[in-house]
């Protein structure tokens, strides 16, 4: 069945994916985090608003209802290795192409040179927004999203040599070179 799904993709990936689960990973930390901070700045006065207005013999609790939504902003942090794992397996799965074109090995270690200063890159900046006086209170109610940033090179890192043994393994006879 991934054979049939894999086959029936029209634009070959690989490496080069690794620029795409860099961006998405960046993009959901500090949209989150920002997401987090603008909420806890909101939710007080809308709680009051929302209390205020709420007529005395309503059953709706304004102040759990928020809370609520506090709690699941804050569920996305928990949520994040799972986002990881499945961006790794969509890199994994572009990768095992690879093995039919040697030649693009060369490419592909350049690409992944690349995408490890670029991972270098997106941890410095998310650090100098959450070691923010203003951001430090939000960041620390993220310690995943927060060690996972810490140590995104390291996670590209492990994520190329997988990366690697994927295309070794399916060049030297391990694997049919296809999926």
């Amino acid at each position: 069945m991934i054979r049939s799904l894999i086959q029936k993709r029209t634009r070959k990936s690989g490496f080069e994916d690794m620029f795409f689960v860099i961006a998405v990973i960046f993009t959901v930390v500090i949209f989150i985090l920002i997401l987090s901070k603008a909420w806890g700045e909101i939710e007080p006065n809308l709680d009051e608003s929302l209390t205020n207005a709420m007529p005395a013999s309503s059953s709706v609790n304004a102040s759990e209802t928020l809370d609520d939504v506090t709690s699941t902003t804050q569920l996305f942090d928990k949520l994040l290795p799972f986002l990881l794992i499945g961006l790794f397996g969509f890199v994994m799965l572009g990768a095992a192409i690879y093995a039919n074109h040697p030649i693009l090995i060369f490419v592909g270690v350049i690409i992944i040179a690349v995408a490890i200063l670029l991972g270098v890159v997106y941890s410095n900046v998310y650090h100098q927004i959450a070691d923010d006086s203003e951001f430090k209170p939000t960041t620390d109610n993220f310690p995943i999203s927060d060690m996972y940033m810490k140590f995104l090179p390291y996670f590209l890192f492990i994520m190329a040599i997988g990366i690697g043994a994927m295309v070794m393994w399916l060049r030297k006879g391990g694997g049919t070179g296809t999926l």
